[in-house]
């Protein structure tokens, strides 16, 4: 009889198990965003499934490493859009890098 692989969730679930002496020794204001990093890490648990890894921490941490990329841009943007109507509309530089953001959206 064949090994089955473990799914995505389980694996993803065991690690987080693992790693949880290293979140206990975080200071109580960090231990969120530790936690954070999981979530991202369950939001593209079918990405990360369809791959299908004999280690799971790669796309576990791929996963994470996307989550907090597509936060960063939505902050660049919200950044650019807030600056945008304080800033002179002449501001030709500025407004440049605001559709460079956009377009990287």
């Amino acid at each position: 009889m064949g090994r089955t692989v473990p799914t995505y969730r389980l694996q993803l679930e065991k690690e987080r198990r693992r790693w949880g002496l290293y979140r206990t020794a975080l200071r109580a204001d960090e231990q969120p965003a530790f936690d954070n990093l999981f979530i991202y890490a369950r939001t593209y648990a079918d990405a990360a499934s369809a791959v299908a890894r004999p280690c799971p921490s790669e796309a576990i941490f791929m996963s994470m490493i996307l989550g907090l990329y597509q936060e960063v841009q939505r902050l660049r943007l919200a950044l650019a859009t807030a600056a945008s109507h304080t800033r002179p509309m002449n501001n030709r530089k500025y407004h440049d890098y605001v559709r460079r953001v956009q377009a990287e959206l």
